[in-house]
Formats: C-alpha cells, sequence, structure tokens
C-alpha cells in the first residue's frame, strides 16, 4: 500500500476553530520524516517501518513545553501487507478545518501507510487524562493520492470515555455519535474527526482507533474500498475550561441524504434517500412528508430504534444536465411534536452519451431450461516457455484457446464434463488467495490453487500463464448501470457469447492502469429489461508489479462488480436484493449423473470416493447418518445414531 499523511496532535489553546475555550494544547507529528515541522514543544511520537520512534512519549504543551501528564502510545494490530513511515506530497483546502487547526503549527506532510489487508487497526491510548475535566480532540490524515486514491477511507473511533459531543467537519461521513469516516486517500477537502466535551473513563484513559471503512452494511461511507485506508493522521486533544458536561440532546438529526447536497453529478436513476439519526426520541411516521421539485411524492419508510430512513425509489430516469429539489418534513413523537424540513438541491450528471446495450441480445428469464445461479468459467494454464505447445500469448487467444492441442496445467478436476467450473458464488479471485481488489472475502482463480500451482514440477519460480472466460446471462432492468472490473493485468468485457460477442470498452477518463486500488469502469444503457448474455475474459502473463515477490509476477486479480445509485458496490451475483443476478447459460450446464461411490474407514472417519471428478465436489465435514445426505446411496451402514464424521456430496 502507498504511503498516507499521518501526524499525531494533541491540542490546547484559545482557538478560533472551537467554541470551547481550551486551557492547554499538545501537538505530535508522527511522520516528520522530511523535517517540516521544527518547533521543540511538539512531540513525535511515531510508528510505521523506517520510524525512529518513539511509540510512546508524554505530550507537551504547545508553545511552553511543560508536561501535560498525558502519555500517547501507538498499538497496532496488523494485518498482511506493510506499514511505512514515509513522505508525500499532499494538497488541501486552506480554509479547511485541518489547515485551521494544524497547519500553523505542524508540517503536514509525511505519511504513514498501512496494510493492504481486512482486519487491521491502530489504537491511539491517551493515559493520565482527568475524569473530573473535559478534552477536545481533532485528527485528520491526507495521503494526497489524487482522485485515484478517493476510496482509500479511514475510519475513526472514539472508545473507553464515559461521555462525549460528535463534532466533525460537515460533509465528513458521520457512522454513528461515536464514529466518523472520510477518504484519506484524497482528503482535498481537508476533513477532521473532532469530538468535543469528553469526559474519560475513570481510569483516565481514552482510544481513538482508527481503521478501514466499517462497510457499507454497516453505516460506513458508500464507495469506500474494503480495507485500504490509512492508520490516523494529525490529531488533537485539549483541556477544555471547566463547564458543566453537555447533556444528550431531545433533538432528531439528519444525518446525510442523498443525492448529496449541491451534487453536480448524480445519477440519473438516483433515488432520494433521507436518514435521520434519534435521540431522545424517534420520527413520527404519520408526520413524513417528501416532495420532488414541487409536487409530493410516496416514500417508503423504515426505522429502528436509532435511526430512520426515508426512500423515494424515482420511477423514470431523469434528464442529464437536469436541477432538482428535493424537501422532507416530519415530527418527532415527543408529546411537543417538534417540526423538521430539510431542502437540498441537486444536478443530473451526463448520460444519454453511453451506449444502449444491443435489444435483439435480451432474452426471459422464463427462457432458460434450467435457472443455475452463477457464472460459468473456463480457465486454460500453458507455459510459455515450451514452443510446441504455446498456444496463449494474448487475451484474443481465449476465443480459440479452448479448440486447441495444448498442455493445461490447471486442476481439472475441478471442471465439469463439458470443461466449466460453475461458479454459484461471485468472481473475486486473487491468484494467492490474499487481498487486492475493493472487496474484502477473496478466493482462489478455479483450478489455480496459489502460486505453487504456477511453478513447473522441479522448478522454483512461476513461469505458467493463465487465461480464463466467464460467462454469465445478467438480469437488468432499464436504466443506467456503472459497472467496476478491478483486475491486473488484462481482461476485457463483451456483451454476448462466442462469435456474437461484441465488445463494450471502459471510459477511458477512468484509465487505472496496473494499479490494483482501482477499477475499470464501465457505463451503459439497458432499454429494454431480461437478461443480458456477458463474456468476461481475463489473462494473466504475470506482468506488472507484484506483491508475490516469490513468483515473480503480477498480483493476478479478477473482480467484478456493480456500482449502484447510491455509490454502494455488490459484487455481481452477490447475495443481497440489491445486486445484479447472474444466471449460468444451460448449454454449460452438466446434468447431474449417478456415480458409483466407495467407502473406507479411517481413524473412525468414513471417507468417500468417487469413481469420476466432475461436479460432484468434497465439502465440509458433518456429523450425522448417511439417510441425512441427498441422493447419496452407500453400501457401508452406519448405526442409526452414530456421530461418525462424513462428507456431504453437493451438486
Amino acid at each position: 500500500m502507498k504511503s498516507c499523511n499521518y501526524l499525531f496532535v494533541l491540542l490546547l489553546a484559545s482557538s478560533t476553530a472551537y467554541s470551547q475555550l481550551t486551557s492547554w494544547v499538545a501537538f505530535n507529528d508522527s511522520a516528520n520524516k522530511n523535517g517540516g515541522t521544527t518547533d521543540e514543544t511538539v512531540t513525535t511520537v511515531n510508528v510505521g517501518r523506517g520510524s525512529p520512534g518513539p511509540m510512546s512519549s508524554e505530550l507537551l504543551v504547545f508553545g511552553s513545553g511543560d508536561g501535560t501528564g498525558v502519555t500517547a502510545t501507538y498499538e497496532e494490530t496488523l494485518s498482511e501487507g506493510s506499514v511505512f513511515w514515509t513522505s508525500d506530497a499532499i494538497t488541501y483546502d486552506d480554509e479547511s478545518d485541518a489547515a485551521k487547526l494544524f497547519g500553523e503549527a505542524l508540517d503536514l506532510t509525511g505519511n504513514i501507510s498501512y496494510g493492504d489487508a481486512p482486519g487491521w487497526h491502530m489504537d491511539l491510548i491517551l493515559e493520565g487524562l482527568d475524569p473530573n475535566r473535559k478534552y477536545v480532540f481533532a485528527g485528520t490524515a491526507m495521503r494526497g493520492g489524487g482522485a485515484g486514491y478517493a476510496e482509500r477511507t479511514t475510519n475513526w473511533k472514539i472508545m473507553g470515555a464515559e461521555s462525549y459531543v460528535y463534532a466533525s467537519s460537515d460533509g465528513a461521513w458521520k457512522v454513528s455519535e461515536d464514529s466518523v469516516e472520510f477518504s484519506t486517500g484524497h482528503n482535498e477537502a481537508g476533513y477532521v474527526a473532532k469530538w468535543t466535551d469528553i469526559v474519560p473513563g475513570a481510569d483516565g484513559k481514552i482510544v481513538i482507533r482508527t481503521s478501514h471503512s466499517v462497510g457499507e452494511a454497516n453505516g460506513g461511507l458508500a464507495g469506500a474500498h474494503a480495507y485500504k485506508g490509512y492508520a490516523g493522521g494529525v490529531f488533537m486533544l485539549g483541556l477544555q475550561v471547566d463547564s458543566e458536561v453537555i447533556a444528550a440532546g431531545e433533538s432528531l438529526s439528519i444525518l446525510r441524504v442523498f443525492p448529496k447536497e449541491n451534487e453536480l453529478e448524480a445519477p440519473p436513476n438516483s433515488p432520494l434517500h433521507v436518514l435521520v439519526e434519534h435521540d431522545a426520541h424517534k420520527v413520527d411516521l404519520s408526520s413524513v412528508k417528501m416532495f420532488l421539485d414541487g409536487k409530493k411524492v410516496v416514500p417508503v419508510i423504515q426505522q429502528d430504534e436509532e435511526r430512520t430512513l426515508i426512500v423515494h425509489e424515482s420511477t423514470a430516469a431523469f434528464e442529464e444536465f437536469s436541477d432538482h429539489t428535493a424537501k422532507v418534513e416530519f415530527a418527532d413523537d415527543s408529546d411537543d411534536q417538534r417540526q423538521y424540513t430539510k431542502s437540498w438541491d441537486f444536478t443530473i450528471m451526463e448520460w444519454t452519451h453511453y451506449e444502449s446495450l444491443p435489444v435483439d441480445s435480451v432474452i426471459k428469464l422464463t427462457d432458460l431450461s434450467k435457472k443455475e445461479r452463477g457464472f460459468a468459467i473456463r480457465l486454460a494454464a500453458i507455459d510459455p516457455l515450451d514452443p510446441d505447445k504455446e498456444v496463449i500469448s494474448q487475451i484474443d487467444d481465449l476465443w480459440w484457446i479452448w479448440d486447441e492441442d495444448y498442455n493445461d496445467y490447471s486442476d481439472r478436476s475441478y471442471f465439469n464434463s463439458k470443461g466449466y467450473y460453475l461458479e454459484r458464488d461471485q468472481i473475486n479471485y486473487q491468484r494467492d488467495g490474499g487481498t487486492i481488489g475493493n472487496k474484502a472475502g477473496e478466493k482462489l482463480f478455479p483450478g489455480i490453487s496459489g502460486t505453487s500451482a504456477l511453478i513447473p514440477e522441479g522448478e522454483e519460480f512461476t513461469r505458467i500463464h493463465f487465461g480464463l472466460e466467464a460467462t454469465a446471462f445478467l438480469e437488468l432492468g432499464v436504466g443506467y448501470y456503472h459497472m467496476q472490473i478491478t483486475t491486473t493485468p488484462v481482461h476485457s468485457l463483451h456483451i454476448g457469447f462466442g462469435e456474437d460477442a461484441v465488445e463494450l470498452f471502459p471510459d477511458e477518463s477512468a484509465n487505472p492502469g496496473m494499479e490494483d486500488a482501482k477499477a475499470w469502469q464501465y457505463n451503459f444503457i439497458v432499454e429494454k429489461p431480461g437478461l443480458y448474455p456477458f463474456t468476461l475474459l481475463y489473462y494473466d502473463f504475470l506482468g506488472g508489479s507484484s506483491s508475490l515477490t516469490a513468483s515473480g509476477g503480477s498480483a493476478s486479480s479478477l473482480e467484478w462488480l456493480n456500482v449502484a445509485p447510491i455509490g454502494m458496490r455488490f459484487l455481481i451475483n452477490d447475495d443481497d436484493g440489491r445486486a445484479i443476478t447472474a444466471y449460468i447459460p444451460p448449454n454449460t450446464i452438466t446434468e447431474v449423473k449417478p456415480a458409483e461411490m466407495s467407502l473406507s474407514m479411517q481413524d473412525e472417519k468414513v471417507i468417500v470416493t468417487w469413481n469420476e471428478a466432475g461436479f460432484l465436489q468434497e465439502s465440509e465435514k458433518v456429523t450425522g447418518p448417511w439417510k441425512d445426505v441427498v441422493d447419496a446411496g452407500s453400501p457401508y451402514t452406519i448405526a442409526p445414531h452414530s456421530k461418525a464424521n462424513f462428507y456431504r456430496v453437493r451438486h
């Protein structure tokens, strides 16, 4: 992963950026690699590969250098990937919160990057706080990577405090009262995470945890990368002057609206979303009214204990460049019935220049003889140094290689008798099973069992290339679509199967090259609903940059997803009602045929063997009598109440 801007700041001053007065402030520059921060009263607690330390130190009062009695300590929870202490040029708005809070005291250049896998987080532990006093904290991070890094996001969470008041920048994505996230790969807006009136726990300690996005499904920022982000940034803790702790409010608050307020490129099929956060009271559902361009529309309302979501789905696409005004009105369920009104404007993107999918290629779902969800995948692996058998050297060769005589080094036991692997899940592959795309949970390419499967017998390094063809019918409704394919190194997307397929070309303005964190973007229009045939080709020639240093090739990833109008990303065929459903083409499905089964006992476990591979696959071991296995006869008898393990067979 690339580096990020990381500064630690503990600030206390009579700053105009805060409405609360502070009596002292302390700053810590965690990545002062370039030496731009020269004030001796700024500490430099730091972490990361190449960092000089220390990882823990008492913070100093900015300006005087007096001790604050507060100790700052970094504590890492690592995942795969690397943590670097480095420097990068950054750009941010001079009028932003970040500039006003930190710009005069610190050099914001300098970065700490984090790992390339889910599960990491960094804790800033602040100890020695007075449980009877209140503090203010603010933090930010900025990698300065440009728009291509915008999806790299940091989540900030305050932990261990008795109470606090959320006060982050307008425009930052509020997940909850104790959690906020925003892009730190491209934080040109200078957003900060901030809490005021922080009352520490009885132990005099609070923790500020930074990590990757919590994910869209958990209320995180839509479009954020699943695990790429940066561990913190500049932050500030100030001791507030004595005053009463602010009590919990009685009012409701609108967390966010969609399309965003003053959005200039809203999708043409944008729904209207309003998310309201409860406090002491909820939204009175009977009071909700929603308007679009002055006309009343019918919303759908979802409410739980903490929030109310108000949604209106548009019945037709908005005209490009058209301006619109949305408004929502509601009251809370208190005896006083407080009234709330929110009005905002947005503009629709240019979109009619995108191509429409050919309507003559669409079929109905009822036309499928077998309605099997998933993809039909063929994969061929070749040795490029075999002059007699090299029959694939570029991605176009995947149209005809299947009929050629070649040495296939893929594991054919994964495929059915028609030469296809039937993928029932999604296409989210990584050659070595690591993490590289936008979504977590990658799996191995079918037939390529990690890097070892690509190393010829008797040799030390990888030299085998492989190509993959995935075909599926995608169920699409009328409207505008924005697909993304994250891949290294080479791919192509087509509408249709075989010789009738026509290539769809990605948006040239969003060319990610070999960058594994960015996706190729496909934009198109669907005029007729139904099932459309798609072919996705992928060719790995072991080129480009690599995290697989032992194999010397590319990271070899392939991920196919769709971006919903509200910005949420769903893998194609994801188990979510908002995702695009994929169906396996019927001519690639092999009918289930009887197979003879033999059994043996080993370590008091039943071992099942089939006389042919095909698509009967071994699955997890389960416990129970053989009669619980659907369509699996057995010459071996097990007592009815036996707890012997056996393999369940699935089609």
